[in-house]
Formats: structure tokens, C-alpha cells, sequence
């Protein structure tokens, strides 16, 4: 007999329970973990690879309050939402984690210039592409449009010698086409009948004579005539006749086209008059324009290749003979003349036609994809990658632009080095907005810092302020609305200034009172405009010597230190209303208070 014992309900329902707590441990686990995983790994992803003690102090020194930005002027960072000084659209918040201590890491990990860090996926997501800095030949392909014009030295002008009435017009088209040799127009005149016979009469005598007096004849004869236009080929001939004929017929002396013909048969025709232009067309002139910026790779005695819209397929080889001294002001061109031989007369004067030019003008140089360069105006950026994820901004120097969308570096980059060539423009502005959050947390910082330890003497505080104060009063002058062109006296800043360079003693406060002097000496005898330009670099100075040295009460309760994101300048207030002082009757609400700092007490 065999026992069988079967759970009862009770025992099963408590093993399901039992089963079912472990589970829901077992997964609440597995959350706590994934999500210390994540979150160790989001901060890596958003390219912040700081230190962290620089990363605690960066915590500390901001807390938690959030930044605003423009999002198109990423320059401007205020603590506080508001407009944007400079196009005044709503400002959005910028996390500072995001973007303080990357610009920290990244001033280390460098050692000679900022460097910065992003993940290798936000780098694939931003489309970011490099190339290799090249070392090769400098060359240059070129394209210009010209136009077929006559060469000038193959034109030709019939003029007569002899006045007279045009009998026969053989040349009478525009256009038309002779050889040389071939006959122009016969010509009745008077003058050439008597020539004529002059010269038979000569001959007839020297046949019969032979005395030197009959040769002497018959040559002053024949050079009458020859000075009269006739060639002596055709002057041997007319010496044969019996008698002179009723006209002379004129040939043509060269082969070409007739261009002009101002005659027509039975015209009378005087001494000196143009009767026919006729050009050789054998040789035409190509006349095209180049860029000022494409000058260096043009040089005499280039050969060239050039092809009309008639004939595409067909091209021409010619001869770069003559380049304009000057450049069009209006185009900003030259000139540039080919001569394009045309023996078979295909080519027309008038006709369009494109040329190309393959130009070395160096054997070796520096190059990197045009695209790697960005231009700002003042300065050329180019961002060269280190390491995976790493990339450095370098300021260039470029020079002439090359084949095959190259263009030549002359400083900041060497052979062998990677550079961006697409996605930089984002690189940039990820670093510019990094900056802008660097300088605005140092600026914190720097004025949160105490100035000095020790007190100045009595004498040196007094000169000290009496600058200070000084300066404030010309701000204030400088910051109102402009109403006259008038530059303002700064006479006693400037006497100020050099009160307080004869009071300090040691070398490094000599050469700063010595700056704060001549910086406020640039506002003597200057125009208002220019004064406000100074008054950029005299801020600066002043604001040295405030961080430099306390100020007493008697300058004021309070300063604020006050910056312009456009023109790039700080100044001191002793209101947190911006004046800005760079402006005359425009933007003068350009700026925002960077900082105060309270002088009662001290």
C-alpha cells in the first residue's frame, strides 16, 4: 500500500506568494541597475568629459541657476530670460552643465588652444566628414568667356596720293574677300595721265639716246609715279605703252576683307582721301576677361585652348600675348589677349568664345579642401581632428585656390594633419556657444573674487578714485542720446591718469597706470566718433585697475560692470540701466549687467 501526500491549498497559495515577492525583487534590482548604467552613460554622450574636482567647482561656484541664450546670437548668456540685446527675440534657457565643463576640459586636454569633446555618435549624427592635408603642386584650371576680335596689326588702309574720280569699282561689297594683287577700283586722273606720259616720253628718249641725261629722266619719272601710289611692277608696265591709258587700276596689297568702303563708282576722290579698309582675318585676336583674383595664374606666352558656340567640338590653340596693366574698377577684371591662328577663315570677328587655361604656379604647397576653410571676414578657422571625437579650431592663413576645389594653406596647418570638411559650421557654433559660456562663468568668477588684501595708502586711494570718478562722468556723458558732434573733454581723466602714474612705485603698477595713461590720452583732440572707439580700450584698462585695487564709498555705492555682445567691449556704470557709451544715437539699450560690485564698506 503506498501514501501519497497532495499539497493542500493553503501551502500552495503561500509558495505563489512567495514566488511572486522574489520576482518583484528581482526586477526593482535589475531597474536600479540599468539605471546607474544609464546614467553613468548619458553624461559621456552629451561630450562632457570634465575632471571631477574641476567639475565640482564649476557646480559650486554657478549652483543650480540656469542660463539664457539667443539662439542666434549665441554669444549673448544672461542669468535671467529676457530679449536679446541685439535682435530682441525671446531668449530660451541653456542648461550650463551642457556646455561649462567641456570648455574646462577641453582648454586642458589641449595645452596650446581649446579643444573640443563630443561623443563619436553625436559626431555621426552631426554628418561630420574629415580629409587629409596634402602636399603638392599649386594648379589652376581656368575658365573664360572672350570675344573674337581683328588683330590690329593686320589691318590695312588705302589712302590715295593723287586726287581724281573713280571710273571702275572692283572691291564693291563690304566683306568681300581679295588677294593681293587683285584689282581695287581703276581711277581717272589727270595728274597720273600726265605722270604717264612723262615716263613714256623718258623711255622713248632713252632708247634713242644713251646718254646718262635720258636715264636720269626716265628714273625722276618713274619715281613720280611711284610717289603718286602706283608699285613699280605695274610703273615697268605703264613705261611699255605707247600712250598713257585713260585710267590706272589699283590693287590690293594685302589679302584680307574689306571692312570700310566709303567710295562707290564715279566718286571723286582728292589727295588723302580713305577710300578702302581692308583687314587679314588669317589671324584673329581673342579678347577675355579675368578675375583679379585669377591674375597670378595667367603669364605671357601661355598657350591656350578656345572653342566657339559654332564649332564646340572644335577647338583652337593660341598664344597668351598681351595682359592690361590695369584692372576694370566696375568688374574687377583685365584684360587678357590671345592671338588664335585662323588660316582656314572659320572663325569670325564677333564670335563668342570660351577659353581654358591649365596654370602651375608652384611645385609644392599646402593644401586642403576648400570646404575645410571657414571664412569669418577678420579671421580663417579650420577644424583639424585629433582623437576619436576630439577636435581642435586652428586659425589659418590661406592663399591661392587650386584645381580640383584645393586651396593653399599658408600658416596653421602641416601636411598629414585631418581636417573637417563637412559639419564644421556646427562645430563652430558649438564652440563659440561653449566660449560664450566660458567667458560669462570666468567673468562671474573673476568679479566675485576679492580685489585686494591690503589696502592702498591714503595717497594712491585718493588717485585711485579720482580716475574712477572721472571715467564715470564721461561714460555717463558718453552714454546719453547724441545730440551734437562735439567730442567731449577729457581733460580731467587724463590729468587723473597721470596723477596716479607719478603716485604707484613698483614696476607692474607703473606699467598699468602708464597704459590707463595713455589709453586716456587717446581721447585728446579727437573727433566724437573716435573718441568712442578709445573709450573701448580705456574701459578695459579701468576696469583692470578696479579689480586691481578697492575703491573707497565716496566713488559710489555700487558698480556695474556692463557689456555690449555687438561690439564686443565692457564698461562701468553706477546704475543697471545700460547707457551703452560705443553708440552715438543708435542701440544704446545694446548690453546687459554682467556684475555688480558694492564699494560701501570697503
Amino acid at each position: 500500500m503506498t501514501a501519497s501526500i497532495e499539497p493542500t491549498h493553503t501551502q500552495t497559495g503561500d509558495r505563489r506568494r512567495g514566488f511572486g515577492w522574489l520576482t518583484v525583487l528581482l526586477v526593482a534590482a535589475a531597474g536600479v541597475y540599468c539605471g546607474a548604467r544609464w546614467h553613468a552613460s548619458i553624461g559621456p554622450r552629451l561630450g562632457m568629459h570634465a575632471a571631477k574636482g574641476d567639475a565640482a567647482d564649476d557646480h559650486e561656484a554657478r549652483g543650480s541657476a540656469e542660463l539664457w541664450t539667443c539662439s542666434m546670437h549665441p554669444q549673448v548668456i544672461q542669468d535671467h530670460p529676457g530679449l536679446c540685446p541685439i535682435c530682441h527675440m525671446q531668449l530660451t534657457p541653456l542648461n550650463v552643465d551642457e556646455h561649462d565643463a567641456p570648455q574646462t576640459a577641453a582648454t586642458a586636454d589641449s595645452g596650446t588652444g581649446s579643444r573640443l569633446v563630443i561623443d563619436p555618435a553625436v559626431v555621426q549624427n552631426m554628418g561630420v566628414r574629415v580629409a587629409v592635408v596634402t602636399e603638392g603642386p599649386l594648379q589652376r584650371s581656368l575658365r573664360l568667356v572672350g570675344y573674337l576680335d581683328e588683330a590690329q596689326p593686320n589691318t590695312s588702309e588705302i589712302n590715295l596720293l593723287v586726287s581724281g574720280w573713280v571710273r571702275r569699282l572692283y572691291a564693291s561689297t563690304e566683306g568681300q574677300h581679295v588677294e593681293a594683287g587683285e584689282p581695287l577700283f581703276d581711277l581717272y586722273s589727270p595728274e597720273l595721265q600726265l605722270g604717264v606720259e612723262e615716263l613714256i616720253a623718258a623711255r622713248r628718249a632713252r632708247a634713242a639716246n644713251l646718254s646718262a641725261t635720258a636715264s636720269t629722266l626716265y628714273s625722276a619719272a618713274a619715281r613720280k609715279l611711284e610717289l603718286l601710289g602706283l608699285d613699280p611692277r605695274q610703273i615697268e608696265i605703264l613705261g611699255k605703252l605707247d600712250q598713257a591709258p585713260a585710267s590706272i587700276t589699283f590693287t590690293s596689297p594685302v589679302t584680307g576683307h574689306v571692312t570700310e568702303k566709303p567710295i562707290v563708282e564715279g566718286a571723286g576722290v582728292k589727295a588723302g582721301d580713305r577710300v578702302l579698309r581692308i583687314v587679314d582675318h588669317s589671324t584673329l585676336w581673342l579678347d577675355a576677361q579675368v578675375f583679379e583674383k585669377d591674375l597670378p595664374f595667367v603669364a605671357l606666352g601661355q598657350r591656350v585652348t578656345a572653342a566657339t558656340a559654332s564649332r564646340p567640338d572644335d577647338t583652337v590653340s593660341g598664344e597668351i600675348i598681351f595682359i592690361h596693366p590695369h584692372v576694370d574698377i566696375a568688374t574687377r577684371t583685365a584684360l587678357v589677349r590671345v592671338s588664335i591662328p585662323n588660316p582656314s577663315f572659320l572663325l569670325k570677328p564677333g564670335m563668342y568664345a570660351t577659353v581654358r587655361l591649365e596654370s602651375r604656379i608652384k611645385e609644392r604647397a599646402v593644401l586642403v579642401p576648400r570646404e575645410a576653410i571657414i571664412d569669418a571676414g577678420d579671421r580663417k578657422i579650420a577644424f583639424v581632428a585629433k582623437a576619436v571625437g576630439h577636435f581642435e579650431p586652428r586659425d589659418v592663413k590661406t592663399g591661392l585656390a587650386g584645381a580640383d576645389g584645393n586651396i593653399e594653406i599658408l600658416e596653421g596647418l602641416a601636411a598629414g594633419e585631418t581636417v573637417v570638411t563637412s559639419g564644421q559650421f556646427l562645430l563652430d557654433s558649438e564652440s563659440r556657444l561653449r566660449e560664450a559660456v566660458q567667458k560669462y562663468l570666468n567673468e562671474k568668477r573673476r568679479l566675485k573674487a576679492p580685489t585686494a588684501d591690503v589696502p592702498p595708502a591714503p595717497e594712491r586711494q585718493e588717485r585711485v578714485d579720482a580716475v574712477v570718478a572721472a571715467y564715470l562722468e564721461l561714460s555717463a556723458a558718453l552714454g546719453k542720446e547724441q545730440t551734437s558732434s562735439e567730442p567731449f573733454d577729457a581733460g580731467m581723466l587724463i590729468d587723473a591718469a597721470h596723477a596716479l602714474h607719478g603716485a604707484v612705485s613698483g614696476s607692474a603698477e607703473k606699467s598699468t597706470a602708464l597704459e590707463l595713461a595713455t589709453a586716456a590720452e587717446a581721447l585728446r583732440g579727437v573727433a566724437l566718433d573716435r573718441q568712442r572707439e578709445e573709450f573701448k580700450t580705456l574701459s578695459a584698462k579701468v576696469i583692470a585697475l578696479v579689480e586691481a585695487t578697492p575703491l573707497s564709498a565716496a566713488v559710489a555705492e555700487t558698480l556695474y560692470v556692463m557689456e555690449c555682445p555687438m561690439i564686443g567691449g565692457e564698461w562701468l556704470q553706477t546704475t543697471p540701466e545700460v547707457a551703452n557709451p560705443f553708440y552715438g544715437s543708435e542701440m544704446k539699450q545694446c548690453g546687459s549687467v554682467v556684475s555688480a560690485i558694492p564699494l560701501s564698506g570697503k
